[in-house]
C-alpha cells in the first residue's frame, strides 16, 4: 500500500482521482479509491486459506461481500475488471465448462501456486458473505494468459468460479462455426492449453466444453 500512496495520486479514471485515502473512522481500516469503498483487515484467523501468505504491507482486503488476498491483488482485480467492461473490448466468452467442485482437478487449478507467471498471472477472491468464519464460500480465480507480455496483441484469460471455468479473449476469429476452436482462435487456444494442461484439465474443458462464441 505505501508504494501505491507514491503515484496513486497522479492516476485518474475519466476524470477521477485514483489517490489512496483513509477514511476518519478511529482506526477501522477503511479506505477508497476514487469511488471504490473498501477495508483494509489488519489480519485473518488461524486456518484461513489466506492467512499463510499475509503481509501487513500487502494486506488482505474485504470489499462487501468479497476477501481478497492482498491489496495488490485488489488492485489487479479491479484494473482487469474495468478494463473488460469498456464499451471498445470485444472481449468474448468463448467457451464454458462444467467440471464440478468435488473434482480434485478443479481444486488444484482453483487453490495451488501451481500457475507460474509462464503460464499467466492469476488473480484470486472469496465470497464469504462478509464473514470470515463462514462455512459455506466460494472461491474465484481470474486468470490472465495472455495480454501482459509485451509483444502480445491479443489478451485471453480463463475464470474459474463455482463448478466451471469459461474461457474468454479478444482475438478475433479466424473462421466462423462449426470449426475447432484451434481454427478460430490460432493464437488464444494454445495458451489456454499450456495454462490447463498441468492441471489435467485441457481436454475437459477446450475439447468437451459447450462453446459460446
Amino acid at each position: 500500500m505505501a508504494i501505491y500512496r507514491l503515484f496513486g495520486q497522479q492516476l485518474t479514471y475519466r476524470g477521477t482521482r485514483l489517490a489512496l485515502q483513509q477514511a476518519n473512522d478511529n482506526g477501522n481500516g477503511r479506505y477508497w479509491i476514487g469511488d471504490v469503498r473498501f477495508f483494509v483487515l489488519g489480519g485473518l484467523p488461524g486456518g484461513h486459506r489466506y492467512a499463510e501468505g499475509y503481509k501487513r504491507s500487502d494486506p488482505a482486503i474485504r470489499w462487501g461481500i468479497l476477501l481478497i488476498p492482498s491489496f495488490s491483488a485488489f488492485l489487479l482485480n479491479r484494473l482487469l475488471w474495468t478494463w473488460c467492461c469498456q464499451e471498445d473490448i470485444d472481449d468474448k466468452r468463448v467457451l464454458r465448462a462444467q467440471i464440478g467442485r468435488d473434482d480434485p482437478r478443479y481444486d488444484r487449478l482453483l487453490r495451488t501456486e501451481g500457475i507460474t507467471e509462464d503460464l499467466g498471472i492469476a488473480v484470486d477472491n472469496r465470497n464469504d458473505g462478509g464473514n470470515l468464519n463462514a462455512a459455506d464460500v466460494t472461491d474465484y480465480r481470474f486468470v490472465i494468459v495472455s495480454g501482459f507480455r509485451s509483444n502480445e496483441t491479443v489478451t485471453a484469460n480463463f475464470w474459474v468460479g463455482p463448478g466451471c471455468i469459461e474461457l474468454q479473449t479478444t482475438e478475433a476469429p479466424a473462421a466462423d462455426r462449426p470449426a475447432s476452436l484451434a481454427v478460430r482462435y490460432l493464437v488464444t487456444v494454445p495458451l489456454w492449453r499450456r495454462a490447463l494442461r498441468p492441471f489435467n484439465l485441457e481436454r475437459d474443458v477446450i475439447d468437451r466444453g459447450t462453446v459460446m462464441r
